[in-house]
């Protein structure tokens, strides 16, 4: 899956819940081509892809340029360039690679770039999957001067660039990526601009916007065994013809008739409420899908789908016809009050989108979203936010 086919399924599905005043209470902008530098926003977070370098702005305006090569020639870096709102808005530049790199090697198109170690930190990330050698910076004059140099060159590199094993990417997307963060953050013709700067005083510069804060309810005792069968077959029993619907979406050979499908739970969400999901899509599958209702926890077991907006399916088929109340890798955590959402775009999940709801004994509300366009081998802990809460 692309990067604009995830973006699209983003859009979609927070498009759709904002309609219906429903979870997802976010938007997504995505900039499809380099010539769309500042890409078509609107009000809300923000996505775009520059050559390598992909944008993300999460929903208080923090926003990370990130820089990858897919190209698999081995020995690639990549760059995290992230910077707050606001007009003191604190900036961090990280460089990770595979193996260990000399931070004073560093070259920008054969030119060396002077590291004073003093204000770098260079260490080995014991918690990455990948990428584990890291390098970063979190000084104002320093961040600044990489960037007054790197934003017109073309390559980044630890050696010289003649050598294709000396860890290096390509900086051809940053100058565009630069301007779409300076454009998202309301930079563009201040004196702190990365790219198009100008003699605006700081003090124009908006502030960052404030984050929301957020508490889960409290804890129930889970289902007993005995409860969690009844109230998933009498959900079942009800809603049997969206499940066929879905698994023939699904194209699987279930029929959707014998009974509940695999992967179905239930669990407490109040007292008097549970959560059901039923299976409708290959559990075995790395995007299994499922469906999620809101049932009563007594006779006659009375339920109604959630609605979280239309969430596209691998870009196929009509994204119309997406029930809203279809979620991919989802699971809740009753413990937490927390819905989590994988969207993987490959198998090996380095890429997509992983979202929690949390719910706070009345509704679920959006808590937290990293993304991930770009297939290179990053895992969650290192995706860009897309969207953030305080608990």
């Amino acid at each position: 899956m692309t990067m604009t086919m995830l973006v699209a399924r983003l859009v979609r599905r927070s498009s759709a819940a904002l309609a219906a005043g429903a979870l997802c209470v976010f938007c997504t902008s995505v900039a499809m081509t380099p010539a769309q530098a500042a890409g078509a926003k609107r009000e809300g977070t923000y996505v775009g892809d520059f050559k390598g370098w992909e944008v993300v702005c999460d929903n208080i305006e923090r926003c990370t340029a990130e820089g990858t090569d897919d190209s698999g020639n081995g020995d690639a870096l990549v760059v995290w360039l992230r910077r707050d709102a606001g007009a003191d808005g604190a900036a961090r530049l990280q460089i990770a690679n595979d193996k260990p790199f000399d931070g004073s090697h560093m070259h920008l198109d054969g030119h060396p770039f002077a590291v004073d170690r003093s204000k770098w930190t260079e260490w080995k990330d014991k918690d990455a999957q990948t990428y584990a050698y890291r390098l970063a910076t979190e000084d104002p004059g320093v961040i600044a001067a990489w960037v007054a140099a790197a934003r017109d060159a073309s390559t980044l590199s630890f050696g010289g660039t003649s050598s294709a094993s000396v860890p290096k990417l390509s900086l051809a997307g940053l100058s565009a990526a630069l301007l779409a963060v300076d454009d998202k953050q309301g930079r563009v013709g201040t004196v702190t601009a990365w790219r198009r700067a100008g003699n605006a005083p700081a003090s124009t510069v908006p502030a960052a916007k404030p984050i929301s804060i957020i508490g889960p309810a409290k804890p129930v005792p889970d289902l007993s065994p005995a409860e969690q069968h009844r109230l998933i077959a009498a959900t079942f029993a009800r809603f049997h013809t969206d499940v066929k619907r879905c698994i023939d979406d699904e194209g699987n050979a279930d029929d959707g008739k014998a009974g509940p499908p695999d992967g179905s739970t239930a669990s407490a969400l109040t007292a008097d409420e549970a959560l059901v999901s039923l299976g409708c899509g290959d559990s075995e599958a790395y995007n299994p899908t499922s469906l999620w209702y809101r049932v009563t926890r007594h006779e006659p077991f009375s339920a109604k789908p959630f609605d979280f907006g239309a969430q596209a399916r691998n870009g196929n088929g009509d994204d119309n016809d997406v029930p809203p109340n279809e979620l991919t890798s989802a699971g809740y955590e009753s413990s937490k009050a927390e819905l989590s959402v994988f969207d993987r775009a490959r198998g090996m999940g380095d890429c997509g989108a992983m979202t929690t709801w949390i719910f706070d004994g009345a509704k679920f509300v959006m808590a937290r979203e990293r993304f991930q366009g770009e297939c290179v081998g990053l895992f969650s802990d290192d995706w860009p936010w897309l969207y953030r809460t305080k608990p």
